[in-house]
């Protein structure tokens, strides 16, 4: 059997994996409108561009205590056939190829195939340590059962707007937000609003997934077609006589990767490289692995924050000041947060003469 993708996340303290299959998209904590009468394990709902999205209080459907909202929380959208539900985790770390004999046939004396009626499906040891990996179709089938309202209802339609009639501020929310200062609030708001708005003539088939990763100070998008997965760098072993954007290879689970530096193509300063050390000084750099065709390259970044989904028509040409030899491999801008966001046409980038990568999987 090949690898399956997952993509690992922290709640409390402890790692989970659900498989990228069933994730439709990653965004920053917004904030969720409870709603009265319903169960414990459904926090509320938010607006995502038009339609209804319940919202799991995640700890309680694994029988743990719930830790307290912080900006930095994300939510992941999972999607399971036609219906969609929304978790919140402490941190998205990776997204990782985990192989079958590196998941647990049995876990506290269950067989595999019992395992497949449970929210557990299994244990993973990968190299950052246990990761706990889910069942995304009993998650969403949940919420399902659990929430009254249809998955798929428009937000505007009477059955859901019967279910939201108190304000966002209503005493239901209370001990959500209350750590929360007016500052936070007003980003949640701000992010609450940015996920409300639909786009005109929306046909999710024509989202753009981006992973949206940062380098010398600024965003750039990587279209999610061609990312593999996000990984930490740990050790660069250097090769000798090569250009200065090959930084070296990466051990990626006994599979050699090169890494890169696409600073200059980007019109940003050369930077080193840094990897994790065993004094543990500066934290390492990430590197996104992205595979084409017979290629696979490791991109050396500073920061992996989100993965978004953005509409052509919010991309637009990129400014003229920014006109250089180089824009070949720009495909545009969008707005991201309170800042735009550079789109890399990696393919395009992967094959030209700028960058020489012919490392084969």
């Amino acid at each position: 059997m090949s690898d399956k993708s997952y993509l690992i996340f922290n709640l409390n303290h402890t790692s989970y994996g659900i498989p990228t299959t069933a994730v439709q998209e990653l965004f920053f904590l917004p904030e969720v409108t409870a709603i009265a009468d319903t169960p414990s394990t459904i926090l509320g709902v938010i607006n995502l561009r038009g339609k209804f999205l319940p919202v799991m209080d995640l700890s309680r459907r694994l029988e743990k205590a719930r830790p307290p909202f912080q900006l930095t929380d994300s939510m992941i959208v999972l999607e399971w056939q036609t219906q969609r539900i929304g978790i919140i985790v402490s941190q998205v770390d990776s997204v990782q190829a985990i192989a079958p004999d590196r998941i647990a046939a049995n876990v506290c004396g269950q067989s595999k195939e019992s395992l497949q009626d449970r929210l557990v499906t299994g244990i993973a040891n990968v190299e950052e340590g246990i990761v706990i990996l889910l069942n995304p179709e009993l998650l969403v089938q949940h919420a399902l059962i659990e929430t009254a309202f249809n998955l798929n209802s428009d937000f505007n339609n009477g059955l859901v707007n019967d279910a939201l009639k108190h304000p966002t501020n209503s005493t239901l929310n209370q001990g959500l937000y209350d750590h929360f200062d007016s500052q936070e609030r007003q980003i949640l708001q701000e992010r609450t609003e940015a996920l409300r708005c639909a786009i005109a003539d929306e046909d999710s088939a024509w989202l753009m997934p981006l992973a949206v990763v940062g380098l010398g100070g600024e965003y750039f998008g990587f279209g999610l077609e061609t990312v593999h997965e996000f990984t930490e760098i740990h050790k660069i072993t250097p090769i000798p006589c090569c250009p200065p954007h090959i930084v070296g290879n990466i051990n990626l689970r006994g599979e050699i990767v090169t890494l890169i530096n696409i600073n200059d193509v980007v019109n940003l300063p050369m930077n080193e490289v840094r990897s994790a050390t065993a004094g543990g000084s500066p934290s390492p750099q990430q590197a996104v692995v992205v595979r084409l065709d017979q290629r696979v390259a490791g991109i050396a970044v500073d920061d992996i924050f989100d993965v978004t989904y953005i509409h052509p028509s919010q991309m637009i040409a990129p400014p003229i000041a920014l006109h250089s030899a180089k824009d070949d491999y720009l495909q545009g801008v969008a707005p991201y947060r309170d800042r735009m966001m550079s789109i890399i046409n990696l393919s395009k980038l992967l094959t030209s003469e700028v960058l020489v990568v012919n490392e084969e999987v």
